[in-house]
């Protein structure tokens, strides 16, 4: 039998799973790993330990899958976004990895505004200008850290890192370079103009590739290492999300929404739209002619594991859910806004801060937990509303990620978005989706159709309640009247 790995590189742990060409996982580990936190806004990770653990993981997942290893055919990469490594000429990390989290790079962020508008950087990235980003952060190392931009051979991401340490070529793929603010959408290539303007070599930037697409194989110390056979292809990898996306099943008509700590709101697009009012970004997705809108709550999930721990006295989530079961749809008017990290896509604030209102004397620990089950789900409408509008109406939605395994925030959702819902059997999908692309690149999948169509479970499906729905829709306006007033605007868009 053919099997395949899929590692998931996240933001503070890596994740690998080993497949059978059918999508069923005969093995896993899950191993966490810390960020440094430097300061306020400088958050870092070491390199070696995304190696060191990836390689742990993948020991792990084979020795409990108990396959016969001989059959393992490609092996492909799942990573947390922008974070990145300079690496000298040897190959070998020049210090930490810049995580994607850190903050540093706001004077460099006025620098690229003094260049070029925000319009004019969206219509050629289709994102704003942030410090998350990559281009920012290396204008800081350059100012900051001469001796190691000197120094400095190749910029790699965490995908591309693992690439590379697996069959030894420096490559990263569309999914990945896009979060750059150096990748342009209309030509799907790294922006001359871009590169040019801010003196950054193109030398030092990966070859791009579409996912899937086979690398090479093995380095023949990582096959003995990993007891893998050296002829396992290395296949291109892409960003979690959009692997994500992939092994939960999105196509042409269906939306999907991760409920992880952050969650992301993904609609498949056939050309590469922008946004004019540059609400939510658009990236290339992993699958050549494929892009995407993908708006993003900074505090998904999290806001109800944030909920649990400090105001819900940390009971069980099942508690929680029978507690909120028990209010009526709309909470009796107790309103959350979940902005615990600033309001991400389609506000744009990141000054902005999470707040119940409506608050009572007869307010309980129930009335709470659903408010903010409907405040997330609210917060998805809102990014889905942005993004139909611009690509079309999508039929269905499918949810995944722990949040998911909620059966009232599944109900909650599906009667807030009034569409079908689906769910995934698994609550991680990101693996699944880089060994897609494992099988694309070692034939074992002829194709993403044959691909996809291979290792899609049967979704479990709910219709919208009609009668909640339309409760849900004033419950809707009402919130959006209040949200305009908290962030000092007309419109929510």
């Amino acid at each position: 039998m053919a099997y395949l790995i899929g590692i998931d590189l996240g933001t503070t742990g890596c994740k690998a799973a080993v497949y059978d060409k059918h999508g069923e996982c005969w093995g896993e580990s899950y191993l966490e790993y810390g960020l440094f936190t430097l300061s306020s806004v400088m958050i870092e990770q070491d390199p070696h330990a995304w190696w060191g653990l990836t390689c742990q993981a993948i020991q792990e997942s084979l020795t409990d899958a108990g396959i016969d290893r001989s059959g393992v055919k490609g092996i492909s990469v799942s990573s947390q976004g922008i974070s990145f490594v300079l690496l000298d000429r040897e190959g070998e990390p020049l210090g930490n990895a810049i995580n994607w989290l850190d903050g540093r790079a706001m004077d460099e962020c006025d620098e690229i505004l003094l260049r070029y508008s925000a319009h004019d950087i969206f219509a050629i990235t289709g994102k704003r200008v942030a410090p998350f980003y990559v281009l920012p952060k290396l204008l800081w190392v350059r100012k900051h850290q001469p001796e190691i931009w000197q120094q400095a051979h190749t910029i790699l991401m965490g995908h591309d890192y693992l690439i590379y340490r697996l069959c030894g070529e420096l490559v990263t793929d569309h999914s990945m370079a896009g979060g750059t603010l150096l990748y342009d959408l209309r030509t799907s290539t790294w922006c001359k103009e871009l590169l040019q303007s801010f003196e950054i070599p193109s030398e030092l930037l990966p070859t791009i590739q579409w996912s899937g697409t086979p690398v090479g194989r093995l380095r023949p110390e990582v096959a003995e290492l990993l007891g893998l056979p050296p002829a396992t292809m290395v296949a291109v990898g892409g960003q979690d999300q959009k692997c994500a996306a992939l092994g939960a099943g999105i196509d042409e008509h269906t939306a999907t929404v991760s409920l992880g700590t952050a969650t992301a709101i993904t609609q498949l697009m056939e050309r590469p739209l922008t946004d004019p009012a540059m609400r939510i970004p658009t990236f290339s997705f992993v699958q050549p002619g494929r892009w995407v809108l993908e708006g993003v709550i900074g505090t998904g999930a999290g806001s109800l594991r944030w909920f649990r721990d400090t105001l819900g006295g940390k009971i069980a989530y099942k508690q929680l859910d029978e507690d909120a079961e028990a209010i009526p749809p709309g909470s009796e008017g107790v309103l959350f806004y979940p902005h615990l990290a600033g309001a991400g896509t389609p506000h744009w604030q990141s000054s902005c801060r999470a707040s119940f209102q409506g608050l009572s004397l007869a307010t309980t620990r129930g009335h709470l937990t659903r408010s903010v089950l409907e405040g997330v789900a609210y917060q998805i409408r809102e990014n889905l509303t942005v993004s139909q509008d611009l690509a079309g109406p999508v039929k269905n939605v499918i949810v995944f990620g722990g949040g998911a395994k909620s059966s009232l925030w599944r109900e909650i959702i599906g009667d807030v978005l009034n569409r079908s819902l689906a769910w995934t059997p698994t609550v991680e999908t990101a693996s699944l989706g880089a060994s897609i692309l494992a099988g694309l690149a070692s034939g074992v999948f002829a194709s993403f159709f044959e691909g996809r169509s291979a290792t899609l479970k049967i979704l479990t499906q709910r219709d919208p309640d009609p009668q909640k729905a339309s409760r849900y829709a004033g419950f809707f306006e009402e919130y959006q009247r209040l949200e305009c007033h908290l962030l000092g605007t007309s419109v929510y868009t």
